[in-house]
């Protein structure tokens, strides 16, 4: 996989120390709308080559792969261009903005010969498996409790009513697509779509979802996902059966570090039973699958991680309705 990237934020630093002990993936080139800021980069990198010019960067013969890491509302044009281009892409979340977006980039990639994934860690990571694996210890669920709450970097500046990208509206921003996308995919990743999905969001001064509670049902049981930007909490994560419950903790749903199961039913002296492994960084994972369904040209592999985004997509466009309905009232009142 040779690499040229678009995005020059701290998820792109990210993945280049994700990807740097994996053989057969090598970042040719990064890309910046502004040229110092791309050269500036790349030297920070070791990258050689740098761009400001998307064309230049997607004429690049030496790159067969486009990474994109950059506002949500250009995913779509930006990935679009690339495939057009006969790139390969890795997508970061949340996929596209709209389902018809991520359903077009899909047929565009097959019709240049080419493969789009989205990169979303939780279900690409070791103990994601070994959850999903082991599901049934727990017996029939009742309870599924999911909360990635991070307070964020840029929510001092919100407070002041200063707005970045990622508590813009405009660019599709908010804790929904942020970060509750992470407990959409993990839910759906172990349990598939939910039959009802009900979102309500915290909103800021400006519409935007600063945090938010998810509520997708299920025949037997329900799952209840808080995702939030303007608050933290440690990170856990529940799911409680009837025979035991699964914890997931030492970090957010996108990392899935630890994950360890209870029995109902146990002595004083008997101890939690860990599942979970040591994982390395969590973005190579997902690197790593990639590198395989490209090189293997698997398309088992990739027809199953389409259908994964393709859901979680109707899943967030669900929870969107209630978002943008309540975040219509709020700026029309």
């Amino acid at each position: 996989m040779k690499l040229g990237t678009i995005g020059s934020g701290a998820i792109v630093d990210n993945m280049f120390h994700a990807i740097k002990d994996i053989d057969g993936i090598e970042v040719e080139a990064v890309y910046s709308r502004n040229l110092d800021k791309a050269k500036e980069f790349a030297a920070k990198h070791q990258v050689k080559k740098y761009y400001d010019n998307l064309d230049d960067l997607f004429a690049d013969d030496s790159i067969d792969t486009i990474y994109i890491a950059t506002p949500n509302t250009l995913h779509y044009p930006q990935a679009k261009k690339a495939l057009e281009a006969g790139k390969n892409v890795v997508l970061e979340k949340p996929f596209t903005t709209t389902l018809e977006q991520a359903k077009d980039l899909f047929e565009t990639a097959e019709d240049n010969g080419v493969m789009i994934f989205e990169a979303i860690t939780n279900i690409h990571t070791p103990n994601f498996g070994l959850l999903k694996d082991n599901l049934e210890m727990a017996g029939p669920l009742k309870n599924v409790m999911l909360n990635f709450s991070q307070y964020s970097s840029r929510y001092d500046r919100y407070r002041k009513k200063e707005i970045s990208n990622a508590f813009n509206p405009e660019f599709d921003g908010g804790a929904l697509t942020d970060i509750n996308i992470y407990n959409i995919h993990l839910a759906n990743g172990l349990f598939g779509k939910p039959e009802h999905i009900t979102y309500y969001p915290n909103l800021g001064f400006n519409g935007v979802d600063t945090s938010g509670i998810l509520i997708m049902e299920y025949p037997d049981f329900t799952v209840t996902a808080i995702g939030a930007k303007d608050c933290s909490a440690d990170y856990e994560f529940l799911l409680e059966g009837e025979d035991g419950t699964f914890k997931i903790s030492k970090a957010s749903s996108g990392v899935m570090a630890q994950v360890d199961f209870i029995p109902v039913k146990k002595d004083k002296d008997d101890e939690d039973i860990r599942i979970s492994i040591e994982q390395g960084p969590h973005m190579s994972y997902e690197f790593m699958d990639f590198l395989v369904a490209l090189n293997e040209n698997d398309q088992e592999m990739y027809q199953k991680y389409k259908k994964e985004t393709l859901d979680a997509m109707e899943m967030l466009m669900e929870a969107k309705k209630f978002r943008d309905k309540k975040a219509a009232a709020r700026l029309n009142a």
